[in-house]
């Protein structure tokens, strides 16, 4: 490593104005001056009006000291988070920042000589509860759910049962499109690798929709707004050092982790990575605008097809789309195994494995049902055949005729059902 190479990452701290007033521009003009390339969050923008407080984004190093800029551009380090937070307390502000050296903040502002752990657990804990008395004010608001897979429809049918839910699947080529409403985490388990990755969109009234992305790796969260309305509170432009110039701009871009999981993701799954972190990064830094579009922009970049995507923000059917929508419900257990046997194997079968010789051999019998009632009859009569004799030519002749018989009940139904 170069001997002037240091890390550094993105510190989120809340600002707010002694007088109460909205802190946004005195801090604008005071990260300015400093010379800190920080992100604000435009509050107008992010929810609709003026705060009393704000939110900002500060480049800290691993070693404690905030980065900043020379009258030449260049990046120093030469400033503490200590001596940041003096400057705002100087201009009337109260800037919420921790970090590893000064130590913990907490109602009586911040301490430079720090807090041992059994505090620090103390004042995790205080939080955890006043967040728990106040959400058990509050009934849970139901979640708008869209999952993106390759599974198919026996798996919504399962969805539907276990979780007692009303359950809508839709396909698209090798893709499927569950939609549902929960107040509660879903059990929706993956069968096998082939049916990933799992695509989770959660919509919710209050705007904080987000995406849970599972796949051999494990579960990524990622919340499409969440850097939305970030802005530089410098003029990356102006500065007359490129270099400079992309390092302040990959900082606010990437500094929150968000395109290392992708390549996390990408490494498992086929993902385009440049297109789905424009649909998380800040708006100003080239981000996608909208929040509709941010999450269409993330969900194309797993190869997601546009007909699906669209049938997501369709629940009225109001769309052009000819897709073909199957509703599931709660029927219970006996009818729902009974509706899994009666979808065959293509029920479970991966979407990204009906091509395969035993899932297109299984296909054909389904739709020849003469075919398959005398392949069931064939079956039958040599279950007969092998039930009379003695020891394990009588067993397996007796599960062949089980076989042959629930095949052709099977039959029955889906010739009465026209499926």
């Amino acid at each position: 490593m170069l001997e002037n190479s240091f890390g550094v990452q993105l510190s989120y701290a809340s600002v707010d104005a002694a007088d109460g007033a909205d802190p946004r521009p005195a801090a604008r003009e005071l990260l300015v001056h400093l010379r800190v390339p920080a992100g604000l969050i435009d509050a107008d923008a992010a929810w609709g009006e003026s705060q009393q407080e704000a939110v900002v984004a500060i480049p800290i190093t691993d070693a404690g000291f905030v980065l900043t800029l020379t009258d030449q551009d260049v990046i120093a380090t030469t400033l503490t988070a200590g001596e940041l937070r003096t400057a705002f307390a100087d201009a009337g502000l109260t800037l919420w920042l921790q970090d590893s050296d000064d130590g913990c903040c907490d109602d009586g502002g911040c301490d430079d000589g720090g807090c041992d752990d059994s505090e620090a657990d103390a004042l995790v804990t205080e939080s955890f509860d006043e967040a728990s008395d106040i959400s058990a004010e509050f009934d849970a608001a139901p979640v708008r759910i869209s999952v993106f897979s390759h599974r198919g429809p026996s798996a919504a049918r399962l969805i539907a049962q276990v979780n007692g839910l009303d359950v809508e699947y839709i396909e698209s080529g090798s893709w499927s499109l569950l939609r549902f409403e929960s107040e509660d985490p879903t059990n929706a388990g993956v069968a096998a690798k082939a049916e990933l990755p799992v695509i989770e969109l959660n919509r919710v009234d209050d705007g904080g929709d987000w995406f849970e992305v599972t796949t051999n790796g494990g579960v990524h969260q990622f919340w499409p707004d969440a850097e939305r309305h970030t802005v530089p509170v410098m003029d990356l432009e102006a500065l007359t050092v490129p270099e400079t110039a992309e390092i302040c701009r990959r900082l606010l871009s990437d500094g929150d982790g968000s395109r290392d999981e992708l390549v996390q993701i990408a490494a498992h799954s086929r993902l385009d990575v440049a297109g789905a972190h424009r649909a998380l990064q800040p708006e100003a830094l080239d981000g996608v605008v909208g929040t509709r579009a941010r999450q269409e922009a993330f969900l194309a970049a797993f190869g997601v097809p546009a007909d699906l995507i669209a049938a997501v923000f369709d629940e009225a059917g109001s769309s052009d789309t000819d897709l073909e929508v199957l509703r599931f419900g709660p029927d219970g257990w006996g009818s729902t195994l009974g509706e899994i046997l009666v979808d065959g194997m293509s029920g479970f079968t991966p979407l990204t494995r009906r091509d395969r010789p035993l899932a297109r051999v299984a296909g054909a019998l389904r739709r020849n049902r003469l075919l398959a009632a005398a392949l069931s009859i064939g079956e039958l009569a040599l279950g007969v055949a092998a039930s009379r004799r003695r020891g394990f030519s009588r067993f397996v002749g007796i599960l062949l005729i089980v076989d042959a018989i629930a095949d052709l009940a099977i039959g029955v139904v889906r010739a009465r059902r026209g499926r």
